[in-house]
This record gives structure tokens, sequence and C-alpha cells, in this order.
């Protein structure tokens, strides 16, 4: 089965939200998302990329049917593409409770019951059942040569910015390149999603022998006990509890 034919049976759409506003400047920080602006929001389900933007006018992906829409009209298509009767759906964006998805619901209304779940959660829960004390934060990129996820939106994982790289070269003017990295990191976050879910596995880098290293993730099984809605918590993940330990 196809990425494609495997993320709309099961109703999945990867994500990711750009926010233009410097943490810097905010008295809050990074602590309240609403406070950010919305710059741009790419969605992907495996076949289709819909990019929302004020900036470009249209952004092409390799290999990729790729629509790009203004802002003013992201609230119309979520009721549309999200409506219940299509349903049931679940983003699925990384490192997404903390930020994207506070700030896009902040903003946007969805219709009926649409679920977050944060894949970043699920990779600190694996490490954490591999290590055996505590879950790890990797980043998409390795992540993604490791398990052999590709995209087709930049030349190479090498260009994939950070979060801060992305702040910087939106102010050069270079919006453009951003978009075309949220584009690319969505693409990973469905591939990566996908392969864990279907396979239960994951590869990482073992700290120890600082060789690739297979973890069995059976748990996947019950991806309800990742989903989440707004800012609620779910005191069923081993990622929550993790959370309450180190604060």
């Amino acid at each position: 089965m196809t990425l494609e034919n495997w993320m709309k049976e099961n109703g999945f759409v990867a994500y990711k939200v750009f926010s233009a506003t410097d943490a810097s400047d905010l008295d809050t920080g990074w602590t309240d998302p609403s406070k950010f602006s919305i710059e741009g929001v790419v969605f992907y389900d495996g076949g289709e990329m819909t990019l929302f933007t004020d900036s470009v006018h249209q952004l092409l992906v390799k290999d990729k049917k790729t629509k790009t829409r203004g802002l003013d009209r992201l609230e119309e298509w979520i009721g549309i593409r999200f409506h219940p009767k299509k349903g049931p759906f679940t983003l699925i964006g990384y490192g997404s409770r903390k930020f994207d998805a506070p700030l896009l619901r902040h903003n946007f209304d969805f219709p009926g019951i649409v679920p977050d779940i944060d894949l970043s959660e699920i990779v600190a829960d694996a490490s954490r059942n591999h290590y055996g004390d505590y879950g790890r934060r990797y980043e998409i990129r390795s992540l993604a040569v490791l398990n052999r996820n590709k995209q087709s939106a930049i030349p190479h994982l090498s260009f994939l910015m950070r979060p801060i790289e992305l702040l910087s070269e939106w102010k050069r003017g270079l919006a453009r390149s951003v978009l075309k990295t949220l584009a690319a990191e969505v693409e990973l976050i469905a591939g990566l999603f996908c392969s864990i879910v279907v396979k239960e596995e994951l590869t990482i880098t073992d700290e120890r022998t600082e060789r690739p290293a297979s973890i069995q993730c059976d748990f996947v099984r019950d991806l309800d006990i990742y989903r989440f809605r707004g800012e609620d918590e779910d005191p069923l993940t081993l990622a929550y509890k993790q959370r309450l330990e180190e604060e």
C-alpha cells in the first residue's frame, strides 16, 4: 500500500506551522503560542500538499500535487477538508503539542473532533523503552536518514533548516526557502509516522555504541493514547509521565 493510500484510508494528515514572530520579542517567550503570528501552514495527506501563506504566489514541490492558497482561505478549507462526514481525521505533527497545535487551534476552528498526534512523543517513548530510563529528543532530519524516509521539496536533507535558521532566512526575505523547508518537514513527518506504525519499528543512533539500533514499537498499536485535542494532556502516555518527572 502506498503512503497516500495508507494515510487517506486512516484519515491521517501531516502538518507544520511557521511563525515569523521572534520569541525573544515576547514577554512570554515560547510559553504562549497564541501570541505568535502565522506566516505559513503546510498540510500533506501522502498525495497532495496544500500550503497556506500570503508570502509567495505559488510553491511547487517535485513529484507532488501542490496547491498554494492565501491564509484568508484556511478557515474555509479546514471546514471542508476536515468535515465530520468525511472523517475521522487525525493531524500528525512533530513537536506539535507545545507549539503548532495550540497556535493553529487558537486561530482556526476545526469542525467536530479532529485530534492531534505529536510524533515526537512516540519517538521519545520508543527511546525510553530502549534505554530504560527517560525519553530522548531527536531532530526529524537525523531520524529520516536512519529510517530512510525521503522528501522531494529540497535538494538534500542537509538543507533542512532549524527553527532559528528559518526565522533568520525569513527576515532576509527568503520566504520561498522557508516554505520549502516546511514542505520537506511534513513529508518526512508523514513518512516516518507511517514507517513506525506499519513496521512497528524505529531506528535511532544508540548513544552508548554510536551505531544504529532498531527499537520495537508495538505500543503504537494503540494510537489513542497519543491523541490529544487542543492543550489537553492525556495522562496515559509515557511521554506525559516523563514530562511530569522532568518538571
